[in-house]
């Protein structure tokens, strides 16, 4: 019986060590990567980074992150936690999220009205009525980066 018992857990040992898998290191994005890969990753959970240049001023609820100058920002919510802390502002933020998208309308333009104007045929988009693609975390989690 000892001897039995011993090898069922010898094998169970042996079998969940073969199983487990090895840590893989999570893939950090800039915001310019997820504006570059996004359609890839809608819906998933991910790591964005970016300076946080703003803070919403009622209750700090979302944050606006960007990576480069003059580069797309995206916006996180708090979803999993209060509020983001008033010392994100002006410095990096690492932010575990949900990516989603949103279609945002372009700017129209003040003598075009919508229902004004005619499409072409065969023109599928035109400067009055086409949107853009943003996106945004639903933010689970997140702390600042702190420059070594």
């Amino acid at each position: 019986m000892k001897k039995i018992l011993f090898i069922l857990a010898a094998s169970l040992m042996t079998f969940t060590a073969c199983n487990k898998q090895q840590a893989q290191p999570e893939v950090v994005y800039s915001v310019d990567e997820v504006y570059a890969q996004g359609e890839n990753l809608v819906g998933d959970t991910i790591l964005v980074e970016g300076n946080c240049l703003h803070l919403c001023k009622h209750g700090g609820k979302k944050a606006f992150l960007r990576s480069s100058e003059e580069g797309e920002f995206i916006r996180a919510n708090a979803v999993e936690f209060e509020s983001f802390a008033g010392e994100c502002v002006n410095n990096e933020v690492r932010v575990r999220g949900i990516l989603r998208a949103m279609e945002v309308p372009v700017q129209q333009p003040q003598e075009a009205k919508a229902e004004e104007h005619q499409h072409e045929e065969g023109e599928e988009v035109c400067g009055v009525c086409s949107t853009v693609k943003k996106y945004y975390l639903d933010a689970l989690s997140y702390e600042i980066i702190v420059a070594e």
